[in-house]
């Protein structure tokens, strides 16, 4: 098959592109100008990159020639402008939808991978341009599918695992939860993402209905638990401490009447419910099995990978490599 790939230098996206070359598809992988050299290209597969931009038509011009899929999986973060989220995570995605409907195969289907449509119970304008991407691909009459993951981890992800890792990994010291720690978050290992994602390709009816699937754990854990099963994973020698919501949402309140807050507030606000997805239509239309998060940990903690610096700063700076 012909597969286009935006967000292939992330931490999800690279993964992907090494299973799909290594199973014998032909990639063809968006670069921005200056960042060819970060797309992996395996010996003997048949990997292309492509220059181009999200935010400029004309350099993607071409990208979904003849492609059969589009995975897309890059976005512009919340570290970014509003108006920057806008350009890239909107309008980006009605560019490539018009690139799709005149250049692309007869039997294209568009898939969104977007870990930020689900699971935020407060505002922020990242989740809501995400949601309105997703929006805007159902109304565009291609065939689409929309994959949902929540919290990804896994070997290789210096933005958001390492740093856990290196935390719960310290000889010493105290890990503060700034709320009781009941609140359940759902996990996902990024092998068990790409391997649902690779199964979709083989569902017989994937082109017949447009597809939705919550990606998760296999059950949702307590975020105490999560955070001991990182420690024990690591076999760091830090304590677990909580700090009662209330006298978090007392510092907040006292903070706001001199600063703005509103990462704070929206922070305390994620805590407030349960992070549980339904994975029941992976797991019934495609056969799909996620791994418990406490065997999921002890691989990716495994080995020194996680415990080097260098690299973090560089997967932050690239904004545009993840979901």
């Amino acid at each position: 098959m012909n597969i286009s790939i935006t967000g292939a230098t992330g931490f999800i996206g690279s993964y992907l592109l090494r299973t799909l070359a290594a199973r014998g598809h032909s990639v063809r992988a968006l670069a921005r100008p200056g960042r060819e050299d970060a797309v992996e290209r395996p010996d003997g597969t048949a990997v292309e990159v492509f220059t181009g931009d999200l935010t400029d038509p004309e350099s993607l011009r071409g990208f979904l020639q003849d492609a059969d899929y589009l995975l897309h999986l890059a976005s512009a973060h919340d570290h970014f402008t509003e108006a920057e989220m806008q350009k890239v995570n909107v309008a980006g995605t009605e560019i490539l939808i018009e690139e799709a409907q005149k250049t692309a195969a007869k039997d294209f289907q568009f898939i969104v991978v977007s870990s930020a449509v689900i699971g935020m119970p407060v505002y922020s304008y990242y989740r809501d341009s995400k949601r309105v991407q997703e929006k805007i691909i159902r109304g565009s009459g291609l065939k689409w599918a929309s994959f949902r993951p929540t919290l990804v981890y896994g070997v290789g992800d210096m933005r958001h695992t390492a740093p856990l890792l290196r935390k719960c990994g310290a000889a010493k010291g105290t890990y503060w939860v700034k709320h009781e720690g009941l609140s359940k978050l759902n996990p996902v290992h990024v092998d068990d993402l790409v391997d649902v994602i690779m199964r979709f390709f083989d569902y017989d009816r994937a082109k017949e209905v447009d597809c939705i699937y919550e990606i998760a754990g296999p059950t949702g854990i307590p975020f105490n638990e999560f955070v001991d099963l990182t420690i024990a994973a690591t076999g760091g020698g830090v304590k677990r401490r909580n700090i009662r919501r209330k006298w978090i949402e007392r510092a907040i309140f006292i903070k706001g009447l001199f600063m703005d807050v509103t990462r704070e507030r929206r922070g305390a606000g994620y805590f407030s419910l349960h992070h549980e997805h339904d994975i029941r239509a992976a797991v019934v239309e495609l056969g799909w099995q996620p791994r418990p998060f406490a065997e999921g940990i002890a691989e990716v903690a495994a080995g020194d990978w996680w415990r080097k610096t260098s690299g973090a700063g560089e997967a932050a700076r690239l904004g545009t490599g993840g979901v």
